[in-house]
């Protein structure tokens, strides 16, 4: 067997192969707030712009939402950011588990660490700037003081 034919065989398999994937349903789906969460106008605009897609029941989901394989993953990575942290359903978690989360968030900008690299190749509107993580930085800091009304009772 020649190199052509071998290669001409592949790109038939993968064609086909990609074809009957897209056959394969992806779930996306926005369930109903259940309380989102209370901030600042400028940090809930950073929010939205930057995290709401992956941590929010108000996911932009994109035209390539629809092409397997990618509609796998970026239905994974959905599933995957709204179990870390979902601000919709800020209302329903304890105060504890509000402060948790916010900890870990407030990780996560200070590490660069979110949004990931890949997100941010499509979606530069995204990226946070020195100014957007210090403003965020600053509200975590006093949303998770022992006082404070974010951590202690319901969202808003």
């Amino acid at each position: 067997m020649n190199f052509a034919r071998v290669a001409s065989t592949v790109l038939i398999v993968a064609g086909v192969a990609l074809l009957l994937a897209q056959l394969v349903p992806v779930q996306d789906f926005d369930p109903p707030s259940e309380g989102d969460i209370s901030a600042p106008p400028a940090i809930e605009a950073t929010l939205r712009r930057a995290c709401y897609d992956c941590h929010s029941n108000e996911t932009r989901w994109p035209w390539y939402r629809r092409i397997a394989p990618v509609s796998w993953l970026v239905a994974r990575d959905v599933e995957r950011g709204r179990r870390q942290i979902n601000f919709s359903e800020w209302g329903a978690y304890y105060p504890a588990t509000r402060k948790r989360k916010l900890q870990w968030s407030e990780r996560a900008v200070r590490e660069h660490a979110m949004a990931p690299s890949s997100y941010l190749l499509i979606h530069p509107g995204a990226r946070l700037s020195d100014a957007d993580r210090s403003a965020l930085e600053n509200w975590i800091e006093s949303s998770t003081s022992a006082s404070s009304p974010e951590t202690s009772s319901p969202g808003q």
